[in-house]
């Protein structure tokens, strides 16, 4: 994959364009490199592995290297003139911007999803004890110390509490002979990877956010008799509301949480800043207990 030339400059929007001009590949999926490819298909490559899923192993691979080479479908959407700086606002600009580049993310959880399956299918007897060990690991590091190299075992301190969880949790559901729930939990685990837990992702999806939020915000002034407080009252509750919707939390004390300090940054750069962080938060919890409520009925 192609580097950027101003690596010195690079921002989370990186993710999204590199190339001579910055905006010239799509880089939002994140690029596997060629040596640790090589690495997973040595692994595989015994006795008892069949040639058909070697195969389907390098094909996902490669599929998802020429993801990381096509442009995303908004490059043809935005300006030439387009920065860095300047991406966030022009997206917000885009019908649906917002969801096209998420399906784009899915698209290529689904690659990762779809060969997981297969190797699923691959298991026929299940190993109950075997099972249990992994399940009671302290980590997927350790469980798998004495099988794997420790270039692979770097991989799992990667993943975030969450996403190991649900990784580990998926590989017991299919040694104990639970395909269908081992195929959910993995298909979890990989739409986390490339939504949830893709900060790059994430914070240009908020910066759209923002500056729909903006653009919303500006029309809404042209309007006669509106009250400008008002306004950005509700603003700042949109926003917050808009970056609760589209993320899975397990209560609204928790989302309020993670979510308030980019919801609290968003405040202070619209010049409408909360009293205090402690009523931020306040309300911030009120507004997704009520959305919580509201979605419940």
């Amino acid at each position: 994959m192609k580097e950027s030339t101003d690596s010195q400059n690079t921002t989370p929007h990186d993710q999204l364009f590199v190339g001579s001009d910055s905006l010239s590949n799509n880089k939002m999926l994140a690029s596997m490199p060629k040596n640790l490819r090589l690495q997973i298909i040595s692994l595989l490559q015994n006795p008892e592995a069949p040639t058909e899923l070697i195969d389907l192993i390098d094909k996902t691979f490669t599929s998802f290297s020429d993801m990381t080479e096509t442009d995303s479908e908004v490059r043809s959407l935005l300006p030439n003139d387009v920065t860095e700086k300047t991406l966030a606002k022009e997206l917000a600009k885009i019908p649906d911007s917002k969801t096209i580049l998420e399906a784009e993310q899915l698209e290529a959880a689904k690659l990762f999803e779809d060969l997981y399956n297969v190797i699923v299918d691959q298991i026929h007897e299940p190993d109950i004890d075997a099972a249990q060990e992994l399940a009671n690991a302290k980590s997927l590091s350790h469980a798998f110390s004495e099988f794997m190299p420790e270039t692979m075992l770097g991989l799992f301190s990667n993943l975030s509490k969450e996403s190991a969880e649900l990784f580990q949790s998926a590989l017991v559901c299919q040694i104990a002979g639970l395909p269908k729930q081992a195929k959910l939990l993995f298909k979890l685990f990989t739409q986390r990877q490339f939504i949830d837990a893709n900060e790059g992702y994430q914070e240009l999806q908020t910066d759209i956010t923002k500056h729909n939020g903006v653009i919303e915000t500006a029309k809404n002034h042209s309007k006669k008799g509106q009250d400008s407080r008002h306004s950005r009252n509700r603003q700042r509750k949109e926003f917050a509301l808009s970056l609760y919707e589209n993320k899975p939390f397990k209560n609204p004390k928790q989302a309020a949480e993670r979510l308030f300090p980019a919801i609290d940054k968003y405040a202070n750069e619209m010049s409408h800043p909360f009293s205090s962080e402690f009523q931020g938060f306040q309300t911030v919890y009120r507004w997704f207990l009520a959305a919580n409520k509201t979605t419940l009925q």
